[in-house]
């Protein structure tokens, strides 16, 4: 398993996920996306929320594999192990979604209006498409 390769170098721990943080993860990605959809938001926030609901979804499922990553370069990680943990299906949006981090960084604390409208819908619509993968796949550790 790939996954432990992480967990072997350190940039994984072990975690045992329950039902309840789980779900509460998933509520978090029905509220960014619920945020993202808000008339009159820049196009930057939307951006990011909808990154962030990819994000997190990722996260979900790596922790039904039994991991989570270490708080350094959490972002990289989660990306790395989604490659290993889905294989070639998604690996076009994974690509993005690993650029997306780098952009949100600088949306989130260096560049304001760096999204443009077209991008954050995109970004938006990727995303949906990418947590409901994420959400089929997490269905098979019958948590959901």
């Amino acid at each position: 398993m790939a996954l432990e390769n992480w967990f072997e170098q350190g940039k994984l721990v072990k975690h045992k996920a329950t039902k309840e943080e789980l779900a509460a993860i998933l509520g978090v990605v029905e509220r960014n996306f619920q945020d993202a959809s808000i008339k009159g938001l820049s196009s930057d926030q939307k951006y990011i929320l909808s990154y962030q609901a990819a994000f997190e979804a990722s996260l979900a499922l790596i922790k039904c594999h039994g991991f989570r990553p270490i708080k350094a370069g959490h972002h990289y990680i989660v990306w790395q192990c989604m490659k290993d943990v889905l294989g070639e299906r998604p690996c076009k949006s994974i690509l993005l979604f690993e650029d997306a981090a780098k952009k949100r960084n600088k949306l989130s604390y260096d560049i304001a209006g760096l999204a443009s409208q077209k991008e954050a819908d995109e970004m938006c619509q990727e995303s949906r498409n990418f947590v409901a993968l994420i959400k089929e796949e997490i269905k098979k550790f019958n948590f959901a």
